[in-house]
């Protein structure tokens, strides 16, 4: 489909001159409808005008720095050149050399066919209607932080990816937000501003508009008469307006801003002496968390790398990042209340509650009957109350959580189904990964990870499928039939985020397979994992092939097993525990 570029109109070349009459009432009539209807057709090696003179020269003539154009390649053999005038002959580089030199050609000189499935048409008719209004083509591209623009709708997480996935692919921004120029209230670009967001953009590429001098298009039939001051008041006080209210636009069209232009600027040794103003900045300030070499897997020709996510500072686990995503999200909307309740295997709850404690919120926890009962202990050291459920898998519980919350007033955050979940992934776990191999000249052939909510590895797909195709291989972890590892379960339980990314293979391994293989890490490493971490490095160990670059994402340490390591042990021979050879397997 052919894209409609906003270019500055000061680039572009005229071949021929308008004729004096049409230009006055072309202006005098775009100037009374306020708007632009149509793009006109540009080539896009020389940027000379091939149709739309004389709407160039209106929108000069009216102060417009932007104009919309169709791209063509004029050296095509489906563009034909022809001319208006009797025994004349004119050629392609004849109006070249005409844009080119300055020694333009009579008005309706030229006239310029194209060919589709050997039907010769005139070259306009694959101009586009955009309706773009003069306040936006008067408008000069600025660069506005991001964090100060203020929202009047909310966005669907899937509009946005779409953006997002094709910014990192392509490295570049090609989608202008439409602001107001007193308030930054976004009129237009909701999907490109949160894929901005997903980015960890500073700033945004935005037209800055008078919202008295357009008109603004309402998308959403139920919404009734929507005003402009309604989109200002659902931004500055809210509530918001649902997702694809409205638009200034009728056709999206593009820009061309590098990505690393909108990018904060890289801190050298960011945090080095870890000196940090509260509790909640050791976590998001001590980002990214550590990629280490382990050595007992690695080869000559194949390095794995460990996604140490027990560095996180409350939970000890990954769980830290959709904690600290959902309360914040919370936050923001004015969500969060007295009481937060949540169903947990025990990481998400005691980072819930950890960053809670911070902000003067109390937790309510409900965990299945069969989870360790050191979990309480932890729980109850940080006032959390404790409720056991007779459910065997976490999610079993939601129903009874919401209904419980409902009930008394408190925030059910839902991290099975909480966007927050996915997104705080996106936009760093995924990205540090990806930074982390790259400052070593590396890339990596695949990422290995369990499966519980969904939200990290279904991020992380999302994010390298995006950028590197199917030369990065995403491999997701799960139960065997039958099978209770804490923290992943499996496919057939229903996962929200897991349907948005593309995953290449599904391991499915038992507990005792989780525990030997977390305990042959501590035994090489001196790293103590957890259970769904030493199952994705038996998952590894299944697939692993001779030469690449893995990487495992580790969610948490070993601490909060002890009941299953226990157990494991217990069932051991006892000819062979203790034994130097059994330690050192």
């Amino acid at each position: 489909m052919t894209e409609t570029h906003l270019i500055e109109i000061d680039k572009l070349r005229q071949h021929e001159e308008a004729d004096p009459e049409h230009l006055k009432e072309l202006t005098k009539e775009i100037a009374s409808d306020k708007i632009l209807k149509y793009t006109i057709v540009v080539d896009e090696k020389t940027n000379v005008i091939l149709d739309g003179e004389h709407r160039y020269n209106a929108l000069k003539n009216l102060g417009c720095k932007r104009i919309p154009v169709i791209y063509v390649d004029y050296n095509s053999p489906n563009i034909v050149v022809q001319t208006w005038r009797n025994n004349y002959h004119l050629t392609k580089r004849d109006v070249i050399e005409a844009a080119l030199t300055g020694k333009r050609f009579p008005p309706k000189t030229s006239r310029h066919m194209i060919r589709n499935s050997d039907i010769l048409s005139h070259i306009s008719t694959i101009e586009k209607r955009v309706d773009i209004p003069l306040e936006v083509l008067r408008s000069e591209l600025e660069f506005t932080v991001l964090k100060d623009i203020k929202t009047a709708m909310h966005v669907e997480l899937t509009d946005a990816l779409s953006a997002y996935a094709k910014f990192l692919a392509t490295e570049t921004v090609d989608t202008p937000l439409i602001v107001e120029e007193k308030t930054n209230i976004l009129l237009d670009g909701y999907e490109a501003y949160q894929a901005l967001e997903l980015l960890s953009a500073e700033k945004a590429p935005v037209f800055k508009v008078n919202i008295e001098k357009i008109e603004i298009k309402k998308l959403n039939l139920q919404l009734g008469n929507l005003k402009k001051e309604t989109v200002m008041k659902a931004a500055l006080k809210g509530p918001k307006l649902p997702p694809k209210s409205f638009r200034i636009l009728a056709e999206s069209v593009r820009i061309n801003v590098p990505i690393k232009e909108l990018m904060p600027p890289k801190e050298q040794n960011r945090k080095m002496v870890k000196v940090y103003n509260n509790p909640l900045e050791l976590l998001y300030e001590g980002w990214p968390t550590p990629l280490v070499r382990l050595t007992s897997l690695s080869t000559d020709k194949r390095s794995v790398w460990g996604k140490l996510e027990f560095y996180n500072p409350f939970s000890n686990s990954v769980k830290d990042r959709i904690g600290w995503a959902m309360i914040n999200e919370a936050l923001k909307n004015g969500a969060l209340k007295e009481v937060l309740y949540e169903a947990t295997s025990t990481n998400t709850g005691i980072a819930l509650t950890s960053i809670a404690n911070t902000l003067g919120v109390k937790a309510r926890l409900y965990i299945p009957e069969a989870i360790q009962k050191v979990s309480d202990i932890y729980l109850e050291v940080l006032g959390a109350e404790v409720v056991r459920l007779p459910v065997g898998l976490t999610v079993e519980a939601i129903s009874q959580v919401d209904s419980e919350a409902k009930a008394n007033q408190a925030t059910h955050l839902n991290q099975f189904e909480n966007d927050a979940n996915f997104k705080v992934h996106l936009k760093h776990t995924a990205k540090e990964v990806d930074e982390q191999l790259g400052s070593l000249g590396l890339k990596p052939s695949c990422i290995i990870g369990g499966l519980g909510t969904s939200g990290h590895m279904s991020a992380i797909s999302h994010y390298f499928k995006s950028k590197y195709k199917n030369s990065v291989k995403i491999v997701g972890v799960q139960p065997a039939p039958n099978e209770v590892i804490p923290g992943i379960r499996r496919i057939e339980t229903g996962m929200k985020w897991f349907h948005w990314a593309k995953f290449d293979k599904i391991i499915d391994v038992k507990q005792s397979e989780a525990i030997e293989a977390a305990i042959k890490i501590a035994r090489k490493e001196g790293l103590l994992i957890g259970l769904s971490a030493g199952a994705v490095v038996h998952a590894f160990q299944k697939i692993a092939k001779d030469k690449g670059v893995y990487v495992l994402v580790l969610p948490d340490s070993g601490y909060k097993y002890a009941e299953q390591f226990q157990k494991h042990f217990a069932n051991q021979k006892p000819k062979n525990r203790g034994r130097l050879s059994n330690l050192t397997a």
